[in-house]
């Protein structure tokens, strides 16, 4: 998801990158950093409040819903936060909801989550959210990023109408996986 979105503003030409450095113990370091903040939020909306909410309405959209709002308001206060970056956030936090009440994985979200924001972070040095490393195997040129339909120059890949074009793909195809495993449990 996240190679689409950076594949795409690159090709563009709203992103221009250059090899910074690669050094495997400070990689290491941030993945472990990028794994325990993203699981975090994961174990958080998903692991703690999904199954509070589930308990409580019964109605998996409820919680679903519920939780994706949160994960959305834990966002608000990131730097350069407008519609669309709410929007995409929001549609992740349906998206890994899902993968919570499709396939009864946390992990599945936690992995997804840290993939997306070490890829958009760590190794490419963009914005994730508004927030930008310290450290990166790239770094982005500021002064020739440019605003578009496939990248923010404050919010980073996220908050574009090509992230969210990607979400909505990925929640159908998490509906359409579900749907090809519950015809498998039928037969």
């Amino acid at each position: 998801m996240n190679g689409a979105c950076a594949l795409t503003a690159y090709l563009h030409g709203d992103i221009k990158l250059s090899f910074a450095k690669f050094e495997l113990f400070p990689i290491l370091l941030m993945f472990i950093a990028v794994f325990v903040q993203s699981s975090a939020e994961e174990l958080i909306c998903r692991g703690f409040m999904y199954q509070r909410v589930l308990q409580r309405y019964s109605n998996p959209w409820v919680a679903i819903l519920v939780t994706s709002l949160f994960f959305m308001a834990l966002h608000l206060g990131n730097d350069h936060v407008s519609f669309f970056p709410l929007l995409d956030i929001f549609l992740t936090g349906l998206l890994f909801a899902l993968m919570i009440h499709y396939f009864n994985s946390i992990w599945m979200a936690m992995a997804c989550h840290t993939t997306w924001n070490f890829n958009q972070n760590i190794l490419l040095g963009l914005p994730n959210s508004g927030e930008v490393s310290s450290y990166s195997i790239f770094v982005l040129d500021t002064k020739h990023d440019a605003n578009s339909f496939a990248y923010n120059t404050g919010f980073g890949l996220e908050g574009t109408i090509m992230s969210v074009v990607v979400m909505l793909i990925s929640i159908a195809i998490i509906f359409y996986a579900h749907k090809i495993s519950e015809g498998k449990k039928s037969l």
